[in-house]
């Protein structure tokens, strides 16, 4: 795999794909512009996995190790009491189910405090059976990266927290609040970090287990600090500190005459190591300079074994406090988390970003999926092969690109040959359908003939490279991941040194008149067209902008539709990409698709509803109070329109957008990045979602 570059881009394709046959209506269900589609006897809708997504946050019961909690980025909380063999999501009273951070009560391991992503802290007193919202005295959609109870006194806890800025710009409202009644109510202890034009937020609190009531705090921009009196007062250890970037700082459990401390960073320096309190530091980075630790764990028994999860090396091992360190796998993924097992220390998980969870049960040399029962793979794309339609193929962000042979009931990786498995979307050749597309992160485009059984061919000279990457999406865009957040508020996080990689591939659309003729949206590049099928590329105008979604007219190949990601803009070319205008409205778009059967019509999904185009003109049929971030039409019957929705699942209407009805409810508050439906039997819609992986609805034949 390519050397991975600190810049998550989520998926960015909207697929409006084609609908090949109609759907009979309930006309006793329809009341005024919402309603069900109707469910059949022989319905088989439901969730079809994969299983896996974005583990943010793992703890391990310190009595009862069979017992696991893991945070997800979308879907809340998951619990499994048999040491990962079966996971069950733990949600039930949680009303945010953006999951950033953890922590479990030391002496009472029933009680656990979760924090959002702008929801404050819930707090469980029942092993995760109930939540109840615990964040008063919070500052307002308070984001929260870090939890620490006092190991004497656990009615004590600390939370770090972040506020709403000026899109990402300081000051940060940087918070980090006490409580002294278990979360009934919290009070700020440590603020104003960095002078008050800063405000900076703490990634990692730790409490110190020989002092409990000393704490430590790794800073985003102002290095560590300390409280050696509960929190009341704090001091900054900058001695030997050259990276002041914290993400993770955590304690040596074993009792010294001073206690030790290791501190990770972000940018050059890596890991940091004090013997004295942190009142010195010195480097602890031989041979890992420039990683990028985002959290780190200590053996409990063997303390000079310290365990680093990184975002560009994945995992990594020393056993001698920190002087020499060594791979310790899952090298191809960017791990949010590792939790170890405190009594059976050789026992790891690690939460990663979009390839889910893994169990090592030898000190992290044998590391294998532990994702059963965990419903939060994005899904950006699926594609139904031609010759079999029980076998599907996704795109899922982070975990490359998966395959099943039964329709969900089983799914498999099919990355051979593929480079990144940070891939965006997965197309499909109009006239050879068994032949596919990934379009990825860093390492270009592929092409994988499904039917030869060969693999992922990188292809697609002439698309553009970069040495320093963007976000595809501003924070509050509906696809924006947990990184997102943070690379908003570090744009120097994304630079990729020297080393030029293939700009992100972000949109690529065949024109339907001829399908030699292929447009692409890159991160940062513009767009780009070949004229050959794909084979070579040259600049199509734009240049220096995030194209995030594209649609070609149905006769005209010239006539050429982008979304751009900021501000959000549409743009229109009628000459193949030599000169681009604006669309002028008030909206953001987010997704486009030109009508099956109409030269010259659009529809746009935006954060305004939908809108369709059409001899110069604008109009809004219905759903204007809906974000639409997918859109798909029958082509046989071009009335008939489904559209995904950030938050607010998936609606169908059968009379242009005059009327919608809810698609099924159980896609209520999921947001959708892209409908497919089946050729050999139309009444098969697969949805696919941000947080909760593929959907399958089936409607009436």
């Amino acid at each position: 795999m390519l050397p991975k570059i600190k810049r998550i881009f989520i998926p960015t394709v909207i697929a409006c794909l084609l609908f090949f046959s109609s759907y009979f209506t309930s006309t006793g269900q329809t009341t005024t512009n919402t309603s069900f589609l109707p469910f059949v006897s022989y319905d088989l809708s439901g969730w079809i996995g994969p299983y896996g997504g974005y583990i943010t946050t793992i703890v391990i019961d310190p009595f009862n190790p069979n017992q696991v909690f893991a945070g997800t980025w979308g879907s809340g909380m998951y619990k499994t009491m048999d040491e990962g063999q079966k996971w069950q999501p733990a949600n039930l009273g949680l009303d945010n189910l953006y999951i950033n951070s953890l922590a479990i009560d030391p002496r009472h391991p029933a009680t656990l405090y979760a924090g959002t992503y702008k929801n404050q802290v819930y707090k469980t007193t029942d092993g995760g059976n109930r939540w109840t919202w615990s964040g008063t005295g919070m500052q307002d959609q308070a984001i929260v990266y870090s939890i620490a109870i006092n190991p004497v006194n656990s009615d004590v806890v600390y939370a770090a927290t972040r506020g709403i800025s000026n899109n990402g710009n300081p000051p940060w409202k940087g918070v980090v609040y006490r409580s002294m009644n278990a979360g009934q109510t919290w009070t700020a202890a440590l603020t104003n970090v960095g002078g008050a034009g800063a405000q900076d937020w703490v990634y990692s609190l730790a409490v110190n287990p020989h002092d409990s009531n000393t704490v430590f705090a790794a800073t985003h921009e102002h290095g560590p600090f300390y409280s050696p009196n509960n929190g009341d007062t704090w001091l900054a250890l900058p001695n030997g500190i050259r990276d002041n970037s914290g993400r993770a700082i955590a304690i040596d459990p074993k009792f010294h005459d001073d206690t030790t401390i290791y501190y990770g960073v972000w940018h050059d320096d890596a890991v940091y190591k004090s013997y004295n309190s942190g009142n010195d530091w010195l480097p602890a980075n031989q041979n890992i300079l420039n990683t990028k630790v985002y959290s780190m764990a200590i053996d409990p028994v063997y303390t000079e074994s310290v365990y680093l999860a990184t975002f560009d090396r994945g995992i990594l091992n020393s056993q001698d406090g920190g002087y020499h360190w060594h791979d310790a796998g899952l090298q191809d993924d960017y791990v949010y988390s590792i939790a170890i097992n405190p009594i059976s220390t050789s026992t790891l998980f690690a939460g990663t970003a979009g390839n889910g969870l893994h169990k090592s049960t030898w000190y992290g040399n044998d590391w294998l999926p532990d994702n059963f029962g965990i419903e939060n793979a994005m899904t950006t794309s699926v594609i139904i092969s031609p010759s079999n339609p029980n076998r599907l193929f996704t795109s899922s962000y982070g975990a490359g690109v998966l395959q099943t042979s039964n329709r969900g009931l089983s799914w498999s990786e099919m990355n051979t040959g593929l480079a990144d498995t940070f891939a965006h979307t997965l197309v499909q050749h109009p006239d050879q359908p068994a032949v596919i597309y990934a379009l990825t992160d860093t390492a270009g485009l592929f092409q994988n003939d499904t039917d030869s059984g060969i693999g992922w061919v990188s292809m697609g000279q002439g698309l553009p490279l970069t040495q320093k990457s963007r976000p595809a999406y501003t924070e509050n865009h509906p696809f924006a991941t947990r990184e997102m957040q943070d690379l908003i508020a570090n744009p120097d996080a994304n630079i990729s040194g020297t080393q030029a990689v293939s700009a992100n591939l972000l949109a690529m659309t065949f024109a339907p008149s001829n399908s030699q003729i292929v447009y692409m949206g890159t991160g940062g590049s513009g767009v780009y067209k070949s004229l050959n099928g794909g084979l070579n590329w040259l600049p199509a105008g734009l240049s220096g902008e995030s194209i995030l979604s594209l649609a070609v007219d149905i006769t005209d190949p010239k006539l050429v539709y982008a979304t751009t990601a900021t501000p959000g803009a549409l743009k229109v070319s009628l000459d193949g990409g030599s000169i681009w205008s604006d669309a002028l409205l008030p909206v953001t778009f987010y997704c486009l698709t030109t009508s099956p059967s109409t030269p010259g019509v659009l529809y746009a999904g935006t954060s305004g509803g939908l809108y369709r185009y059409e001899a110069g003109n604008w109009d809004q049929p219905d759903l204007s109070d809906r974000s639409i971030t997918a859109i798909t039409i029958d082509p046989l019957h071009p009335a008939r329109i489904f559209a995904g929705t950030s938050n607010n699942g998936a609606f169908f209407s059968s009379n242009g957008g005059t009327s919608w009805k809810i698609v099924d409810s159980n896609l209520n508050g999921q947001t959708i990045q892209s409908i497919y439906f089946d050729p050999v039997h139309p009444a098969f819609i697969y949805f696919a979602t941000k947080t909760h992986g593929i959907y399958l609805f089936t409607g009436s034949p």
